[in-house]
């Protein structure tokens, strides 16, 4: 069986105010990180340095929408540290597509500490309504699941 791509990998160092009163990193803080390797992929998904709605809102007015996250905390991560998110496409829908995640630790052995998954749906920021993925879209989603 051969093993899945990752197409993005982001390393991220454990900050001292990434911990909390019980010496481990905050619950939120992994979501914080996802949200980072997810900007990352659709940097290089769609090809921009940067990604906000002026761009969206002056191109076709169409654009990505966090509609849910789901995540399973394995290992605690401790400061100091260093994690690293594996991040992918998982699955391609009609207005939305999926996005999985997988995080390593390196004082952990590299064993995966946390995985989550989330829907990102997209929108017609112009008209507020969901867009239908056309050909061209998916083929791109494609190249990074």
């Amino acid at each position: 069986m051969s093993e899945k791509k990752w197409p993005i990998k982001t390393e991220i160092p454990v900050l001292w105010g990434d911990v909390d009163s019980f010496g481990h990193v905050n619950n939120i803080i992994y979501l914080k990180w996802c949200e980072t390797s997810r900007v990352e992929l659709f940097r290089k998904m769609y090809d921009v340095k940067t990604l906000d709605t002026e761009n969206i809102q002056l191109g076709s007015g169409v654009g990505p929408i966090l509609a849910n996250f789901n995540c399973n905390y394995k290992i605690p991560i401790k400061y100091p540290d260093v994690i690293y998110i594996k991040t992918r496409i998982s699955h391609i829908g009609n207005t939305s597509y999926g996005i999985e995640h997988q995080m390593y630790s390196k004082n952990n052995d590299e064993k995966i500490v946390f995985d989550g998954g989330s829907v990102i749906v997209m929108v017609n920021y112009k008209n507020e309504t969901k867009f239908q993925l056309d050909s061209e879209m998916k083929k791109t989603l494609e190249k990074f699941m």
